[in-house]
């Protein structure tokens, strides 16, 4: 039988490699399907301080994916850097507290058959397939041994998570408690696993679905109480949840975090793997960047956004969600004008016959006496919910979206 499984892990690197020559597979068709994923971005000094270059450094980073698999492959990003990385190695392990792993589950990645690789700058590359025991809904520590990487390199900042950061080489047994820690993902980009009983959805959002304000560490934005609703109430469903979303994103108007929503739809959206199901939930940040008395203007722009990205995906066959856009008022971003931009996007959303179905997030979230507002036991900053709104937000798109995906 280990044989056979052998067998099989060397048949799907050599479909890998084939893949990568742009040659046809003839012997074996890989189904990979994403469990995890994070939408890369340039760095913003406001925003990460400290010195990120990670030259003869150790960067250990925690994930929580989705759907389980027996065989796993790591996206490695460095799109926004203008040098490449070079990387001594990578091994992947159980995360259990904090920085703690299990030293025994620790494995080392190979890419086209070594353990060093190089980023090139502006690409992305994946490894090798890897034989790992992954559980649904599993923490697994993704540590990087750098050799040289870039002043400015390729992160997700909203990571919400915390990155523990060594000097020199580590192995699974070095004791990290004494690593400088910060709240960044570091050119992780995205973990794939062969399963083809599964599939999963993406999700394109901004700071709400980055999960601002959610508890650091809790894993609990709402696409990951989502994905555990999911595992937990409708395990046959078998879903990846992936979670594009990048705080202070915006769908047209420049000026945000990362690239637009309409930018970077193709790449972080459409080129995940063994997605079937799309949710679009974007739009506040557009709404919010708007000067008064542009309101309809905002709206029109808006819409029309939100609608090349449905018509896009669903040219690929996709099923498509768009969520409403929710409440803010006593927020900086409110006023009259801001808020009759919000209705009337809400309304075509509420009306449209390009996508699926709806995630009515605004009427989820607002509170029953004042619609403008959001509900003040779910809110945080009133723009952005607490852990208890994530908690029904993910709750609710779970239960509404069960069977569909």
């Amino acid at each position: 039988m280990k044989r056979n499984f052998l067998l099989f892990l060397f048949i799907v690197s050599l479909c890998l490699g084939a893949s990568a020559q742009g040659l046809t597979r003839k012997v074996l068709q890989p189904r990979w399907v994403g469990t995890w994923a994070a939408a890369p971005q340039p760095v913003v000094k406001s925003f990460m301080p400290f010195n990120n270059c990670m030259t003869d450094r150790s960067v250990r980073q925690i994930v929580k994916v989705s759907v389980g698999g027996e065989v796993l492959r790591l996206q490695l990003s460095n799109i926004y850097s203008t040098e490449p990385v070079e990387v001594r190695s990578v091994y992947i392990a159980t995360a259990t507290d904090s920085f703690a792993i299990l030293p025994h589950s620790a494995k080392y990645l190979k890419f086209g058959g070594s353990y060093r690789t190089v980023i090139p700058a502006g690409k992305a590359i994946f490894s090798d397939a890897l034989a790992f025991k992954l559980k649904p809904l599993q923490k697994l520590a993704i540590t990087i041994n750098y050799t040289k990487a870039p002043v400015v390199p390729t992160v997700h900042m909203g990571s919400r998570t915390t990155s523990y950061i060594m000097k020199g080489v580590t192995n699974a047994h070095s004791n990290f408690a004494r690593a400088f820690r910060e709240n960044h993902w570091f050119n992780i980009a995205a973990i794939d696993v062969y399963n083809d009983m599964a599939r999963s959805v993406a999700v394109i959002g901004n700071s709400i679905t980055d999960g601002k304000n959610s508890t650091d560490n809790a894993q609990n934005r709402w696409p990951d109480a989502m994905s555990e609703y999911l595992q937990l109430k409708y395990k046959e469903t078998r879903v990846g949840v992936l979670n594009l979303g990048i705080g202070n994103n915006r769908v047209t108007i420049e000026g945000g975090f990362g690239a637009t929503a309409r930018t970077r739809f193709n790449r972080d959206v459409l080129e995940q793997r063994g997605i079937k199901s799309v949710i679009i939930f974007e739009g506040v940040n557009d709404i919010g960047a708007a000067r008064s008395g542009q309101s309809e203007e905002v709206a029109l722009k808006l819409i029309a956004g939100l609608d090349e990205m449905a018509k896009k995906a669903k040219g690929h066959g996709l099923k498509v969600y768009l969520g409403t856009i929710t409440p803010f008022e006593g927020a900086a971003y409110y006023s009259v004008f801001h808020e009759a931009a919000r209705e009337a996007v809400n309304l075509w959303i509420r009306n449209q016959k390009v996508a699926d179905g709806v995630l009515d997030f605004d009427e989820l979230l607002r509170d029953p006496d004042n619609h403008h507002r959001m509900r003040r036991e779910w809110q945080s900053d009133w723009l952005h919910p607490n852990a208890a709104g994530y908690r029904a937000m993910g709750e609710y798109a779970a239960t509404k979206l069960a069977g569909k995906l």
